[in-house]
C-alpha cells in the first residue's frame, strides 16, 4: 500500500471529533473560544466589530453567529483563515456576504480557487466561488493593530499545509495555531497540500520561542492548552520522527515502518489515524523535496487571479 493508501485508510478518524454541543469559553480578558461543532473558533470583540479566527464548515455558520451575539452586539468584521481546509474556511462566503473581510496567507486563496484532491479522504474538494475566497491576503506575515492589542499573523511554511498561519494576540498572550497543533489527536499532515513533519516541528518551535507559562494556546481541534502541553506535543513529533528515520536508514518500506507502530509509546489519550500520521512522517522524510501538489499559478481568466488582486495585499503590491 502506498502513502495515499495509508492516508486514506481510516479517513473517517482523520477528522477530529469536537464537543457534542457548542460551548463558549473565556481564555483572556476580551477573548473567547467557541468549542464548535467542527473546530475551535477564537472570538475577539473589538471597538468596531468582531474578529474571529477560523469559521468552521458552511453548516456551522449559525452557531458562530450565535456565539458572537453572546459577546457583542456588533457583527463579524474580520475573519482569519488559518489554512484552506473546509472546516476552517467553510463560513467565508456567508461572512463576506455579511460585510466581513477574510484574511489568509495567499496559498489559502490559491488552493480554494481550484479543485483540490485530498488523499486522506479520497475525494476532490471543488473550487470555491470567488465570493468565498479570502480577500485580504498576505505572504510572510502581517500585523493588525486593535487599540492596545497587536495581532500578529505569521506564515508557517510547509507545516500542516503550505498556507498555515499562526495567530498571536500579543498583549492578551493567546495564540491560535490552527491545525499545526492537534491536542489529543494524531496530527494530520496534508502532504498533498504541501505539508511536512519538518515544517510542523519548525512551526511548533516558533511558538515555543514566544510562549511562556501563562500563554493560552488554542489548537484548532482538542482542548485548550498551555506551553507545557505544546512541549509534550513537540516531543511526540520529534520522537516519532527519530524512530521512523532509524527504520528508513535500515531500508524498511512504508508498510514495514507503519506495521512497527513507532508512535505506540504516545497512544495514551490519543485518538484518530495513527497509521496515517506515521505514513505522512515517512513520506516527509523520504521525499522532503516533494511536498505534494503546488498551488496553481494565477493566469489570465483563472479564478486564482482574484487571489493576486484581492481587496488588499500585505505588503502592498504595486
Amino acid at each position: 500500500m502506498g502513502i495515499i493508501g495509508w492516508l486514506a485508510a481510516g479517513a473517517v478518524l482523520a477528522a477530529p471529533i469536537q464537543a457534542a454541543a457548542p460551548e463558549v469559553r473565556q481564555v483572556a480578558p476580551g477573548l473567547h473560544v467557541l468549542i464548535g461543532t467542527s473546530g475551535n473558533v477564537l472570538i475577539a470583540p473589538l471597538a468596531d466589530g468582531v474578529l474571529i479566527v477560523d469559521d468552521e464548515r458552511p453548516t456551522d455558520y449559525a452557531e458562530i453567529v450565535a456565539a458572537v451575539a453572546k459577546l457583542s452586539p456588533l457583527p463579524v468584521r474580520t475573519v482569519i483563515n488559518t489554512h484552506w481546509h473546509l472546516d476552517h474556511t467553510g463560513g467565508n462566503a456567508k461572512f463576506r456576504a455579511a460585510g466581513a473581510t477574510v484574511i489568509a496567507q495567499i496559498n489559502v486563496c490559491l488552493r480554494r480557487s481550484t479543485d483540490q484532491f485530498m488523499p486522506a479522504y479520497n475525494r476532490t474538494i471543488p473550487a470555491a466561488p470567488a465570493a468565498a475566497l479570502p480577500n485580504g491576503l498576505f505572504d510572510k506575515g502581517m500585523i493588525l493593530r486593535e487599540g492596545r492589542e497587536r495581532i500578529r499573523l505569521t506564515y508557517a511554511p510547509a507545516a500542516h499545509t503550505d498556507g498555515d498561519t499562526i495567530v498571536r494576540f500579543e498583549r492578551a498572550n493567546v495564540i491560535h495555531m490552527g491545525d499545526i497543533y492537534f491536542r489529543g489527536i494524531w496530527p494530520f499532515i496534508d502532504r498533498a497540500s504541501g505539508g511536512s513533519v519538518q515544517g510542523m516541528i519548525a512551526a511548533v518551535d516558533s511558538v515555543l520561542k514566544v510562549a511562556n507559562t501563562k500563554t493560552v494556546i488554542v489548537p484548532a481541534h482538542g482542548e485548550i492548552a498551555t506551553r507545557a502541553d505544546l512541549v509534550k506535543y513537540r516531543a511526540m513529533l520529534a520522537e516519532v520522527v527519530a524512530a521512523v528515520r532509524e527504520r528508513i536508514a535500515r531500508g524498511e518500506t512504508l508498510e514495514q515502518v507503519v506495521a512497527a507502530k513507532p508512535a505506540a509509546p504516545w497512544r495514551t489519550g490519543m485518538e484518530g489515524n495513527e497509521d496515517g500520521f506515521v505514513g505522512a512522517v515517512f513520506d516527509s522524510l523520504k521525499n522532503p523535496d516533494a511536498p505534494g501538489i503546488a498551488p496553481p499559478a494565477p493566469s489570465s481568466g483563472s479564478a486564482a487571479i482574484a487571489c493576486v488582486r484581492g481587496d488588499y495585499f500585505f505588503p502592498p503590491r504595486r
